[in-house]
């Protein structure tokens, strides 16, 4: 599997406070060695929304959109649920 991310997902990662960039960063670490052993835990909340669109939860409030095709996984954006739903408007 290869990970990659997007512009947009770089630049909405260095707006973040420090705090909330290691959170980010633990749990697409955790995505990726879920990937890695084909099991995936339940408190990562991922979830299809499109034919390789995919969201996971990072906290309450804060969810990273990505999209994976066979062997490739592009983190495409972070951001709240409104903020996702927009994403979705323009990207799909």
């Amino acid at each position: 599997m290869e990970y990659r991310t997007s512009r947009g997902f770089e630049r909405i990662l260095r707006r973040l406070n420090p705090p909330e960039r290691m959170e980010v960063q633990r749990h697409v670490d955790a995505l990726v060695r879920a990937f890695e052993v084909d099991t995936f835990p339940v408190g990562l909340g991922l979830k299809k929304l499109g034919n390789s669109l995919w969201e996971f939860r990072i906290n309450l409030s804060l969810r990273i959109l990505f999209q994976w095709e066979k062997q490739f996984i592009t983190f495409l954006f972070i951001g709240n649920h409104n903020e996702v739903q927009q994403f979705i408007k323009h990207y799909l």
